[in-house]
């Protein structure tokens, strides 16, 4: 039935059709008749789109499936049309020799079925001058991607891919991250696993790949509003933490992150990748590297960037905590905005 799907669409999306001026209406999105109950999404996503998908939505109640072939586009465009794709409880295909990356992801996560034949691409979103936006996206993206019950391992692999590349996974992380899955499946996604569930699909990690892995999620998350970013805080270090030459509490390190986002609401930190190594002991690892940092203070105008060395011990377990932070500035320059 997929392959027959699949000829159906690859044959109709390349060819001129009599469906031009319906396709002009609700672009980048197409109707085809010949494929009852399904829109394509066959285009980059701009501000225009979420209108022209609920435009053909409204013209074409019966859809239940979203066919997928783009390389994205804005941010905000793609997570309005997955939240539309999420309330309606609407599928989302990639058919095979087709690809949906970046934004166009959103989307796809979005099905309450979701099935990539095709390629499933990720990345970190572009750089911008404007913090704030660039703090929101990344905030809105984090939140979506986790209420579509999106695994942890695959929001990871989105951080840790620059903007100019693309992350695709391979047909065995489809399988072993879930990314796949049919309604049952969508539903029973946030439920504890049971015994008898296998873990044999997943791929092996070792401690230092899994140290890394956090450590570089923790240092981009850092760019969080402030709430959210205390809320991390709180559930990811120990209650006893050696912090920057000094031990301190749980709640002493809560408050020092909450003074530095006070006094810079607009952070981003992007790893240098090649320079993150692992060293593990015991159920101990030492996850040290660089990263770019910039920050930005609307109220007073003022702004900063610059580059900075970072070392974490990690305990490992079911649940990793951070035990240490260290960490020291190698280069900084400072700015009044013009804003």
């Amino acid at each position: 039935m997929c392959r027959v799907f699949l000829f159906l669409f690859l044959i109709i999306v390349t060819a001129s059709s009599s469906v031009a001026q319906t396709a002009n209406d609700f672009a980048p999105f197409k109707y085809m008749p010949e494929i009852p109950g399904a829109l394509v999404l066959d285009g980059s996503l701009d501000f225009r789109s979420p209108l022209a998908f609920r435009r053909a939505l409204q013209a074409h109640p019966e859809t239940q499936l979203v066919v997928l072939q783009s390389d994205g586009g804005s941010v905000q465009a793609g997570l309005l049309i997955a939240e539309e794709i999420h309330d309606r409880k609407l599928k989302t295909l990639i058919p095979e020799n087709s690809r949906c990356a970046s934004a166009c992801s959103f989307v796809f996560f979005a099905g309450v079925g979701r099935l990539a034949q095709g390629q499933l691409g990720v990345h970190q979103i572009s750089g911008s001058e404007d913090l704030e936006s660039t703090q929101l996206n990344l905030s809105d993206i984090i939140e979506t991607l986790s209420k579509y019950d999106v695994s942890s391992d695959v929001i990871t692999r989105m951080l840790r891919t620059p903007p100019a590349d693309i992350y695709v996974f391979s047909p065995a992380e489809l399988a072993a991250l879930k990314i796949n899955m049919t309604p049952e499946d969508f539903q029973r996604a946030s439920l504890p696993a049971t015994q008898g569930d296998s873990d044999a699909s997943l791929p092996s990690y070792t401690q230092e790949e899994k140290a890394k892995a956090f450590v570089l999620g923790v240092i981009t998350a850092s760019s969080l509003p402030k709430a959210d970013l205390l809320t991390l805080a709180s559930n990811i270090y120990s209650d006893s933490i050696a912090f920057y030459g000094s031990v301190k509490s749980k709640s002493d390190v809560l408050q020092d992150k909450a003074t530095y986002a006070d006094r810079w609401p607009m952070r981003s930190s992007i790893v240098q990748l090649n320079t993150v190594s692992a060293n593990c002991v015991a159920e101990r690892c030492r996850v040290n590297g660089a990263y770019d940092w910039r920050v930005f203070d609307p109220k007073r105008k003022k702004q900063a960037a610059g580059s900075a060395l970072f070392s974490y011990e990690v305990e490992m377990g079911a649940t990793l905590r951070i035990v240490s932070e260290e960490g020291s500035v190698t280069s900084r320059v400072s700015a009044r905005s013009r804003k």
